[in-house]
């Protein structure tokens, strides 16, 4: 069985490029290889004046399907369930990257691959541009980051978000665009989360975060804290203060287990 799903607004393009089948998409050898593993290839393709990514898996694990089926909901690959997550964003009016097309097979009603295409998002990937600034616009990133993370929590979404898995469009002092790409999760729709599981899965972010190389300043962190519990609803009950002082904790302990 396969399941394919077209945006209209780019389904002319794809016909153009015959690109509008499944099996089409996950025969091309095309385009730029950016990232290829035993179980996934990442593309860019030029589609005329449209440049889209294409991302496609060439194996899933059984297990999700299976955990799908216990919570009542249909099984999906890894692409389509990041494409739910898209739409679940966009819902709430997050800045997200456009879906152009999304296709998956399945053997027995069990997800065995499938691809997912994007189109590009205008900015830069906001890691390299924290690098680029002054301590000051870093500060801003950071708090605007922190606003970011903190309105996805507090409508229960806890995806890992880092720098990089975000488009910057604009300047730090110029209300910048924060566009999400990259949403990959077991659990594509919203959770309900008290405070202490929140503090949980912000932490789990942090040390991801500086596993990936992200590091900063006590200050930076300040600066998040306050703009993160300021994105939350009251009824959460976290400070700013509690917040630093369990992330400079955590990210002392990680960088002293790098010597």
């Amino acid at each position: 069985m396969i399941r394919l799903r077209i945006n209209p607004a780019f389904s002319g393009l794809l016909q153009l490029h015959r690109l509008d089948t499944y099996p089409a998409v996950m025969q091309i050898d095309t385009g730029e290889l950016i990232e290829e593993n035993e179980s996934r290839d990442v593309r860019r393709l030029q589609l005329d004046d449209q440049v889209v990514y294409l991302k496609r898996t060439r194996s899933e694990k059984i297990t999700s399907a299976l955990e799908s089926y216990a919570r009542g909901r249909l099984a999906h690959s890894k692409p389509f369930k990041e494409m739910l997550h898209f739409k679940q964003l966009a819902k709430l009016e997050f800045d997200v990257a456009e879906v152009v097309a999304v296709g998956e097979e399945l053997r027995f009603g069990i997800p065995i691959r499938g691809f997912i295409m994007t189109a590009e998002v205008g900015g830069e990937d906001l890691a390299q541009v924290y690098q680029k600034v002054d301590d000051a616009d870093q500060r801003r990133i950071l708090e605007q980051f922190g606003s970011l993370l903190g309105r996805l929590h507090d409508c229960g979404f806890f995806g890992s978000t880092r720098l990089k898995d975000i488009i910057y469009s604009g300047t730090p002092r110029r209300n910048p665009k924060l566009t999400l790409i990259d949403r990959e999760t077991r659990n594509p729709y919203p959770r309900t989360s008290g405070r202490k599981d929140i503090m949980e899965r912000l932490l789990l972010n942090v040390r991801r975060q500086i596993q990936a190389g992200e590091r900063f300043s006590e200050q930076q962190w300040s600066g998040f804290c306050e703009n993160y519990c300021s994105s939350l609803s009251a009824e959460h009950n976290i400070t700013s203060t509690q917040l630093l002082t369990q992330i400079i904790a955590l990210a002392s302990r990680k960088e002293r287990n790098r010597f």
